[in-house]
């Protein structure tokens, strides 16, 4: 009995903290799809500046690769956020026009760079014209992992514990309770007076039944 609750309370205890565990990781994994998109968020408003400007000027007539005064435009907007890597400007199949980064101007672009924010830019006809691609430094977004798992861990170790203690300490009420419950079962005379009196009437009839089977006649007339 007692191996068999040393059991099972174990068992319960590591139930919780395996519940507790897989709590904190889906916890994690969704913050840490918040927080990427409060990144991306972020460089997306730098997409949508530089985009709406060259959707301003290709409604004046001017076509995307004419829009010169772009890489000048690139620049300023990279230098604003230490995060961003390389703001390029492609046409619409994905050839860079214009670059933060004189070096990538040419380059072919796939369709969802790693790391990156993409904003569509249309002209006045609804038609793809080019898309701007803000590049940012993956290492934003380790620190904020990393952070988001620092925190976690001094959330969720200290209350898997908890969990595991807490389960174990009902465990063992529960199993005392029980054995307490186990000796009054077995020691009728704490048992309620209707149960003691019934007892007492199953023992007259049994002590009945073996002395009228231990008499001579065997209990026939």
């Amino acid at each position: 009995m007692t191996r068999t609750t040393a059991v099972l309370i174990a068992l319960f205890a590591m139930i919780a903290a395996a519940c507790v565990a897989f709590g904190a990781y889906f916890a994690y994994a969704t913050l840490l799809n918040a927080n990427r998109a409060a990144v991306e968020a972020r460089f997306a408003i730098t997409a949508q500046r530089i985009g709406a400007t060259a959707e301003l000027a290709s409604g004046l007539g001017i076509a995307l690769p004419a829009q010169q005064t772009l890489p000048d435009l690139l620049r300023r907007e990279a230098r604003i956020d230490t995060a961003i890597r390389a703001i390029d400007v492609a046409d619409e199949r994905g050839h860079v026009l214009f670059s933060s980064d004189p070096d990538r101007a040419g380059r072919d672009e796939p369709a969802h760079p790693a790391d990156s924010v993409s904003r569509v830019m249309e002209n006045d006809l609804e038609a793809r014209i080019g898309r701007v691609i803000v590049h940012y430094d993956p290492v934003i977004l380790a620190a904020g992992a990393e952070a988001l798992a620092a925190d976690l861990r001094f959330i969720a170790i200290p209350t898997l514990a908890a969990a595991a203690l807490a389960t174990i300490a009902v465990g063992l009420l529960l199993a005392a309770s029980l054995r307490r419950s186990l000796r009054r079962a077995a020691d009728p005379g704490s048992w309620p007076e209707p149960a003691r009196a019934a007892l007492a009437s199953v023992d007259a009839a049994h002590a009945a039944v073996l002395k009228r089977d231990a008499s001579p006649a065997g209990g026939r007339p």
